[in-house]
């Protein structure tokens, strides 16, 4: 239902091995991670291709728990992540230099164990059946009335109850509203073999996806740097930001990066 009604576009943005280098070594000039830098230029690609929209400011940036844990589960697989949501307004009367380390002062004090594991806390508390029927309450008004299920599932995403008052208190109980600017994913620097036989490792490519519909997310970009280079996939929903505006952002983002 959902894929009936939302199409995801994306694209890549590849930096080149000298560009990534060039990237790293002004990022480290400037006292800030690559991760602030590609955060402040998305950031502010969106204020000046869109204007200032009330949603642009709310960014969430997500991050490894892995290294965290006290028990590291290596190569384990799960879901082994948490994301800081924090306001970050981009002020364009300023350089796009100047902005990433404002930010990088807000980011940096919220990468404590404290912030990082609140809100997983809390779910670890809440029955996990109320995370799976969020997205049940959210998408069931979606279902035709044709579907087998029509009945119980648009009766339950109407339905008053806990499950609806957490989507409410989010401002997600609605799949039109757009609440939240940039989600920055970033695996980092991986440091994969280049060669494989007579075969080269060129790249990789991360496509990121995101924890909500993205009619809720203005745009969610994934990062991975292997072999020199940093990758950029940017993901949107095409009924929520036209691929015309997209590709001015991108524009943008990369001349912030590259540019100055």
């Amino acid at each position: 239902t959902y894929w009936d009604n939302f199409h995801h576009q994306l694209f890549a943005i590849e930096l080149s091995e000298a560009e990534t280098t060039a990237l790293v070594a002004r990022c480290r000039k400037e006292n800030i991670t690559v991760n602030t830098a590609i955060t402040a230029a998305f950031s502010g690609a969106q204020a000046f291709a869109e204007g200032e929209k009330p949603y642009h400011a709310r960014t969430m940036i997500a991050t490894s728990l892995r290294d965290r844990l006290p028990h590291p589960p290596g190569e384990g697989m799960g879901f082994y992540a948490a994301g800081i949501d924090l306001k970050l307004k981009y002020n364009r009367k300023r350089s796009f230099w100047e902005n990433a380390r404002r930010f990088h002062q807000k980011i940096k004090p919220q990468f404590t164990n404290k912030k990082l594991f609140a809100q997983i806390l809390d779910w670890l508390y809440l029955d996990p059946t109320f995370f799976e029927a969020m997205n049940f309450k959210k998408l069931g008004r979606l279902v035709p009335s044709d579907a087998d299920r029509y009945e119980k599932l648009s009766a339950f995403s109407q339905k008053e109850d806990v499950v609806s008052s957490l989507l409410k208190r989010d401002k997600m109980d609605s799949l039109e509203m757009m609440f939240l600017g940039p989600a920055i994913t970033n695996l980092g620097r991986l440091d994969f073999p280049k060669t494989y036989g007579d075969l080269e490792l060129d790249r990789l490519i991360m496509q990121p996806g995101g924890a909500f519909p993205l009619s809720h997310v203005n745009l969610v970009v994934g990062a991975v740097t292997c072999s020199g280079k940093l990758s950029l996939v940017v993901e949107y929903a095409q009924e929520a930001v036209d691929t015309g505006t997209m590709k001015k952002i991108k524009d943008k983002a990369l001349q912030f990066l590259l540019g100055e």
